[in-house]
């Protein structure tokens, strides 16, 4: 782990960055504190990432299982059941 101070982040932001992106953390302080972390972060980070902390999409994800939970689910075969009769609906109609 590398520590730069905000002064270095301001100073070597691309050197900064180029770290984290080879894998080592930059843990930045001010006055001699913690106020952030950067860490690289692939494609498959940044998913994780925004399904852990997106308020909205957590909130819906919770409101699912919430109600799974309640009622219970649909057996697998009987969602594909109702998709197959969907699309075969959809194409008698075009």
């Amino acid at each position: 782990m590398k520590f730069a101070t905000v002064r270095d982040l301001k100073n070597k932001t691309s050197e900064m960055l180029r770290l984290a992106a080879k894998g080592k953390d930059v843990l930045v302080t001010s006055h001699g504190r913690p106020v952030a972390v950067l860490r690289g972060m692939s494609e498959e980070d940044l998913e994780d990432y925004i399904l852990a902390n997106h308020p909205a999409l957590r909130a819906s994800i919770e409101a699912a299982d919430r109600e799974y939970r309640k009622k219970g689910g649909i057996p697998l075969e009987e969602v594909i059941r109702r998709l197959e009769a969907k699309v075969k609906k959809g194409k008698q109609r075009g």
